[in-house]
């Protein structure tokens, strides 16, 4: 018996290692799962930020998803910065936001309002040199910065017009040329 009771009174050989280990292995997996689930959240707000494009002829196919909201949002190339975008018939331009206008290097220009879902707003006129949907690019695009607005920029339709669309089902699919 004595033996047993100076046993336990000795310290352990692994010192505090085993349970270190044991932190760093809870550690990892606590941070594997939140690192799944933020990519599962986003993909369900934003199912194309890597947008699918398909090549058919002369033209590129764009197909978007729409979210678990109903809405189709895609990450785009403004200027070569990249925005993620909400599509919207009822815009009549581009719209950004004062901070992606910065990140894409857009100029701001004169002042205009416009009447939206919010009332009349004061916005600024800008130009998009260079926007890319997919494989598909326009240029000279007209846009609107709105100080008033946060969130996605809208891909109006100062865009869209110069392009073919269609809803089957859940996709929208936007064609353009290459």
């Amino acid at each position: 018996m004595p033996d047993q009771e100076q046993n336990k009174n000795e310290p352990n050989p692994h010192g505090g290692s085993g349970r270190l280990m044991l932190y760093a292995g809870w550690l990892i997996i606590l941070s594997v799962m939140a690192y799944l689930f933020g990519n599962w959240e986003q993909n369900r707000i934003n199912p194309n930020r890597n947008v699918e494009t398909r090549i058919v002829g002369e033209q590129s196919q764009v197909i978007l998803k729409r979210n678990a909201n109903g809405h189709y949002l895609l990450n785009s190339s403004v200027n070569g910065a990249t925005v993620t975008f909400l599509v919207d018939t009822g815009a009549s331009q581009l719209v950004f936001t004062p901070e992606q206008a910065r990140l894409a290097g857009l100029t701001p220009g004169n002042s205009y309002y416009v009447s939206t879902a919010n009332g009349n707003v004061q916005v600024q006129s800008t130009v998009v040199d260079q926007l890319n949907i997919g494989d598909i690019e326009l240029r000279q695009v007209p846009a609107a910065i709105n100080p008033n607005m946060d969130g996605f920029a809208l891909l109006g339709m100062s865009a869209l017009s110069s392009l073919e669309w269609r809803q089957t089902g859940d996709e929208l699919i936007i064609e353009g040329v290459r």
